[in-house]
């Protein structure tokens, strides 16, 4: 294992860090004894965000020999246990013996792959002679296994597809993204045409430049990798067929509210076996891997959370169209999949409020740090009378009901701001204002 290990590690010395690596708006935090996590699922561009540290640090001074990086997805470390761990350190020695006690920096890709991996990396936080990043596509393993083990010392980052500010920068759209409050007519042509691609090609990088059929097929690949990967080969499953219909319901049901009671009605009617517990622990299984991300209800109360199901959304628009047949029934529910991604880059908690006549609000958004919450509509098209009375009497029945004044309606392409004060803006527009790392 020694030799195996000893060919990843030199590799990644031989061939150096990548370069041509495109930005990402990520905040990367990093502090002594304490280990950085990169989370996300795979395939959103975890290992490049790592790649753009080391970047930074070469640029800094610091030396390509005081930076240790193994992918233990790599094949030739499928056998690698944590009595092997060890011998990272010892084969860095014998390769940079100048570097054997100078601090030095560790990137250690889906480390989760190795089990008990914990007490190693805990040592490591531990040395006053290591900085440690560690990425990986399991949020259970990532998060409350490193919060018992770590005991808080860890710093979670998490990666998302391309933004919509990130999609129009790696695709080279427009030589400079203009401000949300300064857009020329020009620029206004030139963020719709985006965001049509952004819409349908989704923000998963690898993608970008692949053709709509190989982009599909690549795409179905990732959901597999999620399916065999990330669940099968970690977890118990007492029927695939249950697990593949019930990641299947809500792939093609996002955007809405579903239950384990509804979903076993499904599966009873295709005579597949499977019970609500069952289902319940297959949809954790799928939320821990990054693939769908359920929202509640907004409710003080417990009981009302239990009876009203949730909604839930899939990590990427282009990813529901490989999945789905197109349809121009969908765009609504796909335009509201991708506020809710947009959303969920800035917002800590995010919730759908039902008014007291029953009428439903997408989004009740909330930023725990700053204590203030907002409500968010989606809505394609307001053109039609019907459809504009009808949201904005929502809308304005929820503002009454929770005291919030902050609101807006995203639409694909319309922009009013109303005599009470109601925001209506076109996704092209509102994405880049929402944009955290928008200046």
């Amino acid at each position: 294992m020694k030799t195996a290990l000893m060919e990843v590690m030199r590799e990644f010395y031989d061939e150096g860090v990548p370069t041509g690596i495109v930005h990402r708006d990520i905040e990367y935090v990093e502090k002594p004894r304490a280990a950085t996590v990169v989370k996300g699922m795979r395939r959103t561009g975890k290992t490049f965000v790592t790649y753009e540290r080391m970047q930074a640090l070469i640029e800094q001074g610091i030396p390509i020999g005081r930076i240790i990086h193994v992918n233990f997805e790599d094949e030739r470390l499928a056998q690698l246990t944590v009595e092997h761990l060890r011998l990272i350190g010892e084969i860095h020695a014998e390769i940079f013996p100048e570097h054997a006690h100078d601090v030095c920096w560790y990137f250690l890709d889906e480390i989760q792959s190795v089990d008990g991996w914990e007490s190693y990396v805990r040592r490591l936080v531990d040395s006053k002679l290591a900085r440690v990043c560690l990425t990986g596509s399991s949020s259970k393993l990532l998060s409350e296994e490193i919060a018992t083990q770590m005991r808080g010392r860890s710093l979670p980052i998490e990666v998302f597809p391309l933004s919509f500010r990130e999609f129009i920068r790696f695709n080279s759209l427009m030589a400079k993204i203009p401000r949300h409050d300064s857009i020329s007519s020009k620029e206004k042509g030139l963020l719709r045409h985006a965001m049509g691609m952004y819409f349908e090609h989704g923000g998963f990088p690898d993608v970008q430049d692949l053709s709509n059929r190989m982009r599909t097929s690549v795409l179905q690949g990732y959901i597999d990798a999620v399916l065999y990967r990330d669940i099968l080969e970690r977890h118990p499953v007492t029927s695939i067929t249950a697990l593949k219909y019930t990641m299947d319901y809500l792939l093609h049901n996002y955007a809405r509210k579903a239950s384990t009671r509804a979903i076993a009605g499904v599966l009873k009617n295709l005579s597949v076996s499977a019970n609500r517990e069952d289902i319940s622990t297959y949809i954790g299984y799928l939320k821990n891997a990054y693939l769908i991300y359920p929202v509640p209800i907004h409710s003080g109360s417990l009981a009302v959370k239990r009876v009203n199901p949730e909604k839930y959304y899939a990590i990427d628009t282009g990813l529901i169209r490989a999945m789905n047949v197109k349809t121009d029934s969908e765009q609504g529910w796909l335009l509201e999949n991708l506020v809710f991604l947009i959303l969920r880059r800035k917002f800590d908690k995010l919730e759908y409020y039902l008014t007291q006549d029953g009428r439903e609000i997408d989004f009740y958004a909330t930023d725990m740090t700053k204590r203030t919450s907002r409500l968010i509509q989606v809505s394609w098209d307001m053109s039609s009378e019907d459809t504009r009375k009808r949201e904005l009497a929502a809308m304005r029945t929820a503002m009454e009901e929770t005291c919030l004044t902050d609101c807006i309606i995203v639409t694909w392409d319309e922009e009013e701001i109303t005599d009470d004060g109601i925001r209506i803006a076109p996704v092209w527009k509102w994405a880049l204002e929402e944009d955290v790392f928008a200046k």
